[in-house]
């Protein structure tokens, strides 16, 4: 049973007891005068929560209203010394005039009912307050920073709005070609687990079953995961230090948040390290086994399963890295990723896990041909640095926007004044937001934006034209070359993945038709100008993870020189370190004693919650919701408890340690009991 329920059924036997007394306190005190006898008594408490409804207007004056009983029950209590007695006479025209005030929300309403409502707990007063603000116009917890945030910031926020339903590649899937193509993904794992345990290899090195501990925890939260919807087959682990934090919150409304490792994950991630120093992949899968969820092995893993050509494996890694950060967020991101206004700070080494693990996500993505799932995830990766863009994202967006069906995305994006001061525009979405006006049946919009778009960047028309097989090429354009490399660069990133889109007779006659509009000869020109202003390795981190041969060759020496590791291609010469990894580790002697001491704290948790009763067939989820409630606990921390017992247990058993469940206890109890495998 959720909260909801519970606070639901609290209420109303509260309410139930209220009405009890109340009509022992009316039988004690029977008014003597028997014209009081007139005003009707309520038949029943109504609920607080009618005041909040105002579709009463349309039911008959002769009804029992909620909102009429209600209010004749609180107003006798607002001033009881001091207001008279009621006429009965007027009972009536009062219940009128009452029905008329309730909506509006005035001071004193707001007072009859915060002081009689002594039987509902915070929560619900808290509600009828916030709705009584906001219906009288004086809801006091708007953003004190709303106002200033600029125009142009609301803008660029309004466009890089994240939705959380279209980051999962089924919904896609589900809306192209109905629930049947759900069912035949459900259907895939299963052969494909028996060809794995074949065929052996890396796929069962990494398969669930074969992770320590996977029986013995309850997946809670596989389907209500923000990024990738977890599956049964997944190692049942936890994220093993992974976390969340509010780095800041800036005036005009933005929120930058940053990954966070505890020194459990961090012990980790030195693991990680001498294993990337070993060069041998073996080593790093044995570690992913004793660690299902530690993120920079999971990229990597996935790395050489994409080198052995096995992109099932490679791909669920990456969704399984994908949903360890959709467990560690913050309660807040995903609203700030709604509204545009979540960051990350792409300096910090855990924050640019995440941009690789997408970038690597979106990949796989537009193999499968779920455009608009990966347009999605560009847009999250762009609302968390849209003014660097470190992974220069924007020279794919429109590839994304076209073929995912959304041309507005791409217009929208270029009409964003914020993001064309900073970026100014390039080639690619100045040829793209063309095409995007085309497919909007926008013509006008559509000539005068790709006009100008072959004005500046000439080379990149003729060279289109020179892939989609134009004859004669116009001659305003004929001959134009890319001049430098950067120009080089542009071409090949835009012209081979960009043909299919241009070739439709309609737009290809726009192109010849905007082509041959010039009379005057078009040069060539100098390399544009947002490239002056765009960091040399941000360009060539796109490159590098492109993986194309032709494009690296065309980046300089000097920056190729700095590509030294898969994990972390090309990190920033302004790098915020949180730890040293090289730092020497604990001692063990002392992490084996906290390890222990953890242990028993645990122990006695789950012995105060009595969890020996809850063990076995026909056990709900209200039974468990009781027996904490009576131990003074919660579901919450039940959850972290047990996500933290997981924890302990996996670090004792990398140190020899056994821990299992003795429930065979003389006493009755569950009890935690620590052996060792020497004995």
């Amino acid at each position: 049973m959720s909260s909801r329920a519970l606070r639901r059924a609290q209420r109303e036997l509260e309410e139930k007891q209220l009405q009890q007394k109340l009509a022992q306190e009316e039988r004690e005190d029977e008014p003597e005068d028997s014209e009081e006898e007139v005003a009707p008594k309520p038949k029943a408490k109504a609920s607080l929560f009618a005041v909040l409804g105002h579709d009463d207007h349309d039911q008959d004056e002769d009804e029992d209203d909620p909102l009429e009983q209600a209010h004749i029950d609180l107003e006798p209590r607002a001033d009881f010394d001091n207001a008279p007695p009621p006429k009965p006479k007027k009972s009536k025209k009062k219940k009128k005039k009452a029905k008329s005030k309730a909506p509006a929300a005035d001071p004193e309403t707001n007072k009859k009912i915060e002081n009689s409502a002594s039987g509902l707990d915070e929560i619900d007063q808290a509600l009828i307050a916030l709705n009584l603000t906001r219906n009288g116009q004086t809801d006091t917890s708007a953003d004190p920073h709303q106002a200033a945030i600029s125009e142009e910031m609301k803008q660029m926020c309004a466009v890089l709005s994240v939705d959380s339903q279209h980051l999962h590649a089924a919904n896609e899937m589900k809306k192209l070609f109905g629930r049947a193509a759900l069912q035949t993904t459900d259907d895939q794992p299963q052969p494909r687990q028996r060809g794995r345990g074949q065929q052996g290899g890396l796929a069962a090195a990494v398969a669930g079953r074969n992770a320590p501990g996977s029986r013995n925890l309850a997946s809670l939260s596989l389907r209500r995961n923000i990024f990738i919807q977890g599956k049964e087959e997944w190692p049942r682990a936890t994220s093993g230090g992974l976390a969340m934090e509010v780095v800041e919150k800036r005036p005009d409304g933005i929120v930058e948040y940053r990954f966070a490792h505890n020194r459990i994950y961090q012990e980790v991630q030195q693991q990680f390290q001498v294993c990337v120093g070993s060069m041998d992949p073996e080593r790093m899968v044995q570690l992913l086994h004793f660690n299902p969820y530690h993120i920079s092995t999971l990229l990597q893993v996935s790395e050489i399963a994409k080198q052995q050509h096995d992109n099932a494996t490679a791909s669920e890694l990456l969704e399984r890295a994908l949903f360890t950060f959709g467990r560690s967020v913050h309660s807040t991101f995903l609203s700030n990723l709604a509204t545009g206004k979540a960051r990350l700070d792409f300096r910090r080494p855990e924050n640019r896990e995440f941009w690789l693990a997408i970038w690597r996500y979106i990949g796989t993505l537009t193999v499968r041909a779920t455009w608009r799932t990966a347009l999605e995830w560009a847009k999250l990766m762009l609302v968390m640095d849209p003014e660097q863009d470190p992974y220069c994202i924007r020279l794919l967006f429109d590839q994304l926007a076209l073929r995912g069906r959304d041309p507005q995305a791409v217009v929208d994006l270029v009409e964003t004044d914020l993001l064309q001061r900073l970026w100014k525009v390039p080639p690619n979405l100045a040829f793209s937001v063309a095409l995007a006006h085309d497919r909007l049946k926008q013509p006008q919009k559509a000539r005068s934006t790709l006009r100008n778009a072959i004005k500046e960047y000439p080379w990149l028309a003729a060279r289109l034209c020179k892939e989609l097989d134009i004859s004669p090429i116009p001659k305003p354009v004929w001959g134009k070359e890319p001049s430098t490399d950067y120009q080089e660069i542009l071409c090949q990133l835009y012209t081979p993945k960009a043909k299919d889109l241009w070739n439709t007779a309609e737009a290809t006659s726009l192109l010849v038709e905007v082509c041959y509009s010039f009379e005057e000869d078009l040069s060539a020109g100098n390399d544009p100008y947002w490239l002056a202003h765009i960091p040399e390795t941000d360009l060539a981190r796109h490159i590098i993870l492109s993986d194309d041969r032709n494009l690296m060759a065309l980046l300089d020496t000097r920056v190729k020189a700095k590509y030294t590791s898969v994990s972390d291609p090309l990190p920033p010469d302004n790098s915020i370190q949180s730890y040293d990894l090289s730092a020497p580790r604990p001692n063990p002697s002392s992490t084996h004693t906290q390890l222990l001491a953890s242990l028993e704290q645990l122990r006695e948790y789950f012995h105060s919650i009595q969890i020996e009763n809850l063990i076995g067939a026909g056990v709900t989820e209200q039974d468990l919701v009781d027996a904490l409630e009576a131990a003074g606990s919660t579901l919450d921390e039940f959850r972290r408890n047990t996500e933290r017992f997981q924890t302990v247990r996996a670090r004792l058993q990398e140190e020899g340690v056994q821990v299992v469940f003795d429930q065979d206890n003389a006493r009755g109890r569950q009890e935690l009991e620590v052996e060792s495998e020497s004995e």
